[in-house]
């Protein structure tokens, strides 16, 4: 994969509709080439998700895609991230000050049927500076003893859809715009890989080694191209 050509959405749209002619005999429209390759980049979002927390690669595949919410809640102790694309949870967390140095603490997502006995233990008592969280719905988390806390919530979030910009010419000649495209926001390295998904997804299977064929014979074609005399 280190040898791999940078694609962006024109090459990584004429890649698609290379091999889906090759195999179907026919060729897919704009759109449904942005709905298969967004499909084949939340397949592997999916794939790479559970390894989050394996290993130092899987953190930073997934890097693009991470945030992080600083909230102030309200005395009802509800934490909402205003993020429609919020997906995964990674870590929430509370601060406050103890002799004019912050302290940090991590929150425990309970399950409903513990909250109950958390809250009434006298062993391991919660506090205000121990609290512990459920969440109550998607992207939102509640936080016990209620009140208000300062933290932040740090998330994973839905990889944004590509979107292939264009303008037709003559009524049927599709030119590529870079400047009104949404690019892909994954790591190079990984861009073969949505690729794959995104053929497996239509029924066509390949290998990294096929894709990365394809794009260095045109990476060479352009070469010659631009440098001909």
């Amino acid at each position: 994969m280190a040898n791999f050509v940078k694609l962006n959405l024109e090459d990584i749209f004429a890649l698609l509709n290379f091999y889906i002619n090759k195999f179907t005999g026919s060729f897919y429209t704009v759109s449904e080439l942005e709905d298969a390759l967004d499909a084949g980049q939340m397949a592997l979002y999916s794939d790479y998700k559970p390894k989050y927390a394996t290993s130092q690669l899987s953190k930073e595949i997934l890097a693009p895609f991470k945030e992080t919410y600083n909230f102030t809640t309200q005395v009802s102790g509800y934490v909402i991230v205003p993020d429609d694309d919020y997906l995964d949870l990674l870590d929430l967390q509370i601060y406050f000050l103890i002799s004019n140095r912050t302290i940090y603490y991590p929150i425990k997502l309970i399950n409903e049927d513990e909250r109950a006995d958390r809250l009434n233990s006298q062993i391991d008592p919660v506090t205000v500076t121990s609290p512990i969280g459920e969440q109550t719905a998607p992207k939102t988390f509640r936080l016990y003893p209620v009140g208000a806390y300062n933290g932040n919530v740090t998330y994973l979030r839905r990889p944004v859809k590509p979107v292939f910009g264009y303008s037709v010419i003559s009524g049927r000649v599709i030119v590529y715009n870079s400047g009104t495209s949404t690019q892909l926001e994954w790591r190079q390295t990984e861009v073969p890989s949505v690729i794959i998904k995104a053929l497996e997804i239509l029924g066509i299977n390949l290998t990294s080694q096929e894709i990365m064929g394809w794009s260095n014979t045109k990476a060479e074609s352009n070469y010659i191209n631009v440098n001909r005399i």
